[in-house]
């Protein structure tokens, strides 16, 4: 199989997992079909589904950039892709810890983080750490923070995001080719992530459907406790 046929087979995976996110992506989140006592399995969905809704729109993206070969910005929102991952399996082991827990823990503290969380300090509250996400799925999908960190060299002005992919040496002329025709810089660095991403995505956002029941009722008999 050749290099250029294997870009385009992955293109395609990632093409129908985008296509089958956005023919899925829900309108609303509505508090009362959920909870009518407890907030927080509104904030849960809620975090769900906003966490869907970016990784469509940074997945569409990123295969159209890729299909120009743009890689420094086709791989700079694969890594986004990535860290949109991470959260909603940090969200869903959340949820499962207080279902294998029965108690709530500290996730009202973690949804309230996730959804209005700041870096800048002007949110009502402080934003995770995105890197505590990436290290979540690393304990679960080998070589995750790798790639993740080998991406994130194209997302700075490293050597990789700009000498390594716009410039290349002449050294029988002693000049420096710029641009991205001179570099070919594999496609597939970033494609593979890309399409393991989304299937892991897809993966966690519907085993949450399965601990949701559990945690809901969690949550209005903690409230039901407080009100005795």
């Amino acid at each position: 199989m050749s290099v250029e046929h294997d870009h385009k087979k992955y293109i395609e995976i990632a093409k129908k997992l985008v296509s089958e996110f956005k023919d899925n992506l829900p309108k609303r989140v509505d508090p009362a079909s959920l909870s009518t006592s407890s907030k927080l399995p509104f904030k849960a969905v809620s975090l769900r589904e906003v966490l869907f809704h970016r990784i469509a729109e940074l997945g569409e993206v990123a295969i159209e950039l890729f299909e120009k070969k743009k890689v420094v910005s086709a791989f700079i929102l694969t890594r986004s892709t990535m860290e949109t991952a991470g959260m909603l399996y940090w969200l869903y082991k959340k949820i499962k810890k207080v279902v294998d827990d029965r108690s709530l823990g500290d996730i009202d503290n973690f949804l309230m983080k996730a959804l209005f969380g700041a870096k800048d300090g002007r949110g009502p509250a402080e934003a995770v750490n995105i890197l505590t996400a990436i290290n979540h799925v690393n304990k679960e999908v080998e070589n995750f923070k790798n790639i993740y960190d080998s991406l994130s060299e194209f997302a700075h002005p490293n050597w990789s995001g700009v000498s390594g992919s716009y410039s290349k040496i002449d050294k029988e002329n002693i000049w420096l080719d710029l641009g991205i025709e001179v570099r070919e810089v594999p496609l597939i660095i970033g494609l593979l992530p890309l399409v393991g991403t989304l299937e892991f995505f897809k993966i966690y956002y519907n085993k949450m459907v399965d601990v949701l029941p559990d945690f809901i009722k969690i949550c209005e008999d903690d409230i039901m406790k407080k009100q005795t």
